[in-house]
């Protein structure tokens, strides 16, 4: 038997869909009436198995795409009318928008779990014993079977060279777990542990004790992963486990390598979290670990060793495909169906999904860990390709996560919105009696009701909503019992009702005589009225707090989960004695807003950004041509990298709204409103130097500079022919030592380094001062193509500086500025076009000299 040969064995579950149809009848179809319905309501039956008769049918599917020869099990001919001794699960199937006029598509409504035992099938193996050399995947944990016996006799039997095992409950346990966890044997009866697959869903890790969070963020999952999973000691033959594969729903996936103590690798969907799954879907699709099993098996098949980073991107794309399908019409028998064809037949590894190493030696010693930092370089580069080209391309391998309009990319940020929103959201999923409080915190300008409004947006999904705004700083008594009043009367309607009390922090100054009132809301949702007490319902109260920074770096040290805080906490955001109000709020969030908080603070041109390209999509879409939007480079680089705006948020909107961009198709600086009323919302000084001259470091300028003036010699020195050349160029005065030369030739070859990162931008391309592996990939040297547009652009940059400096065509003459090389690149000679090439072609070099090297982001997501 060859290596494309793939025999899938194991549980075999049926599947009992309950749908309705207007087609005919057609066996093996049950039909039977709705009870309670009307006369004519008439529901359908059909039984689908799934299991290891789905994975065979998939990979059938992808046989000849694939040239692979697969053997599934023996079907066991399904008695449609003993739904008590067959059916896995029932699932009610409701209609939804159809693939094709064709081509019904029906959704999962209701799905009801039947707790029936497994049932072992295998490929009938005849009389001879097969020859080592196939793929063995095997469905289910062993101890589950009534008798594990056959399973026991096909592996020896078969003798595989791989083998995939989907293992369920009870882990790391029963008389099959102990016979496969060695691996397959060798035709010297050797086993080959790294010839096996485990394959294992996270929940069920979850259920024997091992703490791993949920949906947080990739990051807190990797990391709880690492530190926790050998915190079962009965789990032990597991977690050493030569490839243990687990599974966080469709979205995410660790290959943990625990018998060689390598670093694990975290795939996962840069957009999603852990079981979000397809929305607007209903309840989630069955059998995705079907048919994340079948893609894993392609990377078996056919491949020595075994490709195990292919299958499990296979294995995503297969599961992600059938719980983007949910059943379709089978023309066999007119009844809903897996989409077989439709998953395999062109499969290819998805690019919606991301795959990074995570560092467990890092995060054991206690080290948080980001994505964004591993698969990112420069903030300043990345700042400028979100504003160009939005940020689903310039962020495709950073996990994200939306609440509304807002775009979280920051672990901490994300952390901490998704924990309030989850808590917010189990209240209002519990119906308490009493108000839900958010405390939203930041400085002047940082966006707090942006914030408020979309995480409202987002927990009320779809629901109907009154919102109310009332400012703290003008409330009186009588105003906040009017105000209960209001609230209560939207609170009759039946709709959630939303409340932002905005400058709350007028609240907590001594003194403030509403505070009391305030807290008695919160906790008891009561509040008085002429001696009356009354209780306002049940709304969602957002208290925006104004306030400059915290202890660190100027953030607050906000934890991530919605504990109650100390007061000691509170003190030292707020900085006065309202520690009763973070007693009595839900949840924090956290808002930095677009301003630097501090030296650390390396990510605000990237938050600054994604502000500054909303901003322009709503107000200016005119601007964005073919998805890029167009701004000078100038203006790009004043806008994200100036340290502060005076009133946060709101002083970009104002330089954006009052430059002239009506009919304009690029911001340029002529769009710009004055430097004197620039000067009103940022450090004008600063701005205007960062607009007309972008620069690198100082040191690094001068040591790159000096590094590309002794290319350009060493490539003069070769020009020369004769020795009245050599002659020649001794006396020229741009051929001195670096010391010796003249000032402005010196600044002419800094800004020749300055323009090191543009050129860069223009092949896709940035500088980082620190190796970095996937998905950063390594630019050792230019490609043909590249070098020649660099070596025109270098040229072009030549010329603008030279007329800037009021250089003239003529014999070449430093000292009177004449130069004959003021001349379109195609006019150039050959040879000076080489000296432009030899220019750019060293700058990797010079670069990594310095300890910077060249990087571009790995082509691999598309989202």
């Amino acid at each position: 038997m060859s290596s494309s040969a793939i025999l899938v064995a194991g549980a075999v579950s049926y599947n009992h869909l309950v749908y309705r149809s207007t087609l005919p009848l057609c066996e093996p179809s049950l039909e039977y009436h709705i009870a309670g319905g009307e006369e004519d309501d008439i529901a359908q039956l059909v039984i689908r198995p799934g299991g290891a008769e789905l994975v065979a049918a998939l990979l059938t599917a992808a046989a000849p795409r694939q040239g692979i020869h697969v053997s599934g099990p023996q079907s066991q001919g399904v008695i449609t009318s003993c739904l008590k001794h067959t059916a896995s699960c029932v699932c009610d199937l409701a209609v939804d928008d159809p693939i094709s006029p064709a081509r019904l598509r029906y959704t999962i409504e209701r799905q009801r779990r039947i707790g029936q035992a497994p049932i072992w099938r295998s490929p009938s193996l005849g009389t001879s014993s097969p020859q080592p050399g196939s793929t063995v995947v095997i469905l289910g944990s062993g101890e589950a079977f009534k008798d594990v016996e056959p399973a026991l006799d096909f592996l020896q039997r078969v003798r595989p060279r791989y083998i995939i095992h989907q293992h369920t409950k009870p882990l790391a346990s029963g008389r099959l777990w102990d016979l496969l966890r060695h691996g397959p044997l060798t035709r010297e009866s050797v086993p080959e542990p790294d010839y096996l697959a485990i394959v294992v869903d996270a929940d069920d890790l979850r259920a024997n004790n091992i703490a791993i969070s949920r949906a947080l963020s990739w990051e807190a999952t990797a990391e709880d992963f690492v530190r926790n999973l050998g915190s079962n000691g009965r789990l032990d033959t597991l977690v050493t486990c030569p490839n243990l594969i687990v599974r966080f729903g469709e979205e995410g996936v660790i290959h943990h390598r625990g018998r060689d103590a390598g670093d694990p690798k975290l795939y996962y969907h840069p957009r999603k979290t852990e079981g979000e799954g397809q929305p607007g879907c209903g309840v989630s699709m069955i059998e995705t670990s079907s048919a994340f099993i079948a893609g894993l098996a392609l990377g078996f098949a056919n491949n020595y060793p075994p490709d195990i980073g292919k299958g499990i991107r296979y294995g995503m794309a297969a599961a992600d495909r059938l719980s983007s399908l949910g059943f379709v019409h089978d023309t066999i028998d007119d009844g809903p169906g897996f989409p077989t064809d439709d998953i395999m037949q062109d499969l290819v590894p998805t690019r919606q999904h991301a795959a990074v190493t995570i560092p467990s030696a890092r995060i054991s010693s206690g080290e948080k860990w980001s994505i964004f930092n591993a698969t990112t370089g420069d903030p300043a580069e990345l700042a400028r390709q979100i504003v160009t080209v939005g940020p689903a391309k310039a962020l495709s391998f950073c996990p994200t996560q939306r609440f509304g309009d807002i775009l979280a990319i920051d672990r901490a940020e994300q952390e901490g919105m998704r924990a309030v929103v989850e808590a917010v959201e189990e209240r209002l999923r519990t119906q308490t009696s009493s108000p839900t409080s958010v405390g939203v915190i930041g400085p002047p300008g940082s966006g707090k009701h942006f914030t408020a409004k979309n995480v409202a947006k987002h927990v009320s999904a779809g629901r109907a909503v009154q919102t109310l705004v009332y400012n703290a700083r003008l409330l009186r008594s009588n105003d906040l019992i009017a105000a209960c009043h209001e609230i209560r009367d939207y609170i009759a309607s039946g709709d959630l009702t939303i409340v932002t009390f905005e400058n709350f922090e007028s609240m907590l100054e001594p003194g403030s005589e509403l505070l009391r009132d305030f807290l008695a809301l919160m906790q008891d949702g009561i509040f008085t009225d002429n001696g009356h007490v009354r209780r306002v319902g049940s709304p969602l109260f957002f208290f925006l707090v104004n306030h400059e920074g915290g202890v660190e770096g100027g953030t607050f040290d906000v934890p991530p989960t919605p504990v109650t805080p100390t007061s000691s906490e509170l003190r030292e955001r707020v900085g006065t004695q309202p520690s009763v109000l973070l007693d009595h709020l839900h949840g924090i969030l956290q808002v930095t807003g677009p301003n630097q908080g501090g030296l650390q603070d390396k990510a605000y041109p990237v938050r600054r950004a994604i502000m500054l390209r909303q901003i322009l999509k709503e107000r200016y879409p005119h601007l964005e041509v073919d998805g890029k939007m167009r701004v000078e480079e100038g203006v790009l680089h004043a806008l994200l990298l100036v340290p502060s705006y005076k009133l946060g948020l709101r002083s970009l909107e104002k330089i954006i709204s009052t430059s002239r961009l009506s009919g304009r198709s690029r911001f340029d600086v002529a769009a710009l409103p004055p430097e004197e009323q620039i000067q009103l919302h940022v450090d004008g000084r600063i701005f205007m130097s960062y607009l007309r001259s972008p620069r690198l470091q100082p040191a690094l300028r001068e040591r790159l500079a000096q590094g590309l003036f002794e290319t350009y010699k060493k490539r003069r020195k070769e020009m020369c022919k004769t020795d009245e050349d050599r002659k020649a160029l001794e006396s020229d005065r741009s051929y001195r030592d670096w010391d010796d030369l003249s000032g402005e030739l010196k600044e002419s070859t800094r800004s020749q380094a300055d323009d090191i990162p543009r050129k860069l931008r223009a092949v896709g391309c940035f500088m980082l001062n620190e190796e970095r592996s996937e998905p950063l990939v390594r630019v050792a040297a230019f490609s043909e193509e590249e070098l020649l547009m660099l070596s025109e652009m270098e040229h072009e940059r030549f010329n603008a500086e030279r007329l800037q400096r009021q250089w003239r065509m003529g014999p070449r003459n430093s000292k009177q500025r004449l130069t004959p090389f003021l001349v379109p690149w195609r006019d150039l000679t050959q040879e000076w076009k080489d000296v432009d090439s030899v220019m750019v072609e060293c700058v990797p070099r010079i670069l990594e000299k310095q300890g910077w090297y060249i990087y571009r982001m790995k082509d691999e997501v598309d989202v």
